[in-house]
C-alpha cells in the first residue's frame, strides 16, 4: 500500500514539474508559424484568357 502511493505521488510530482516547464516555456517563448500566404490569383486575366462569349452573362468585357 505504502510502495502504490509512493509511486503515485512521484508520478504526479514529476507530472506537474513537466506541466510547469511546459506551461514556462510556452510563455516565454511561443511558437512562431512559419506559414507564407497563397500566391495571388488573378481572377481578372484568368477570365480573359478563357475568351468566353460576348452574350454570355458572365461576359467580362
Amino acid at each position: 500500500m505504502e510502495a502504490s502511493m509512493r509511486k503515485t505521488s512521484i508520478f504526479a510530482a514529476a507530472f506537474a514539474l513537466a506541466a510547469a516547464a511546459f506551461t514556462m516555456t510556452m510563455l516565454t517563448k511561443p511558437p512562431v508559424s512559419e506559414a507564407q500566404p497563397a500566391a495571388h490569383i488573378d481572377t481578372y486575366a484568368l477570365t480573359i484568357k478563357a475568351e468566353p462569349l460576348g452574350t454570355s452573362a458572365f461576359d467580362a468585357h
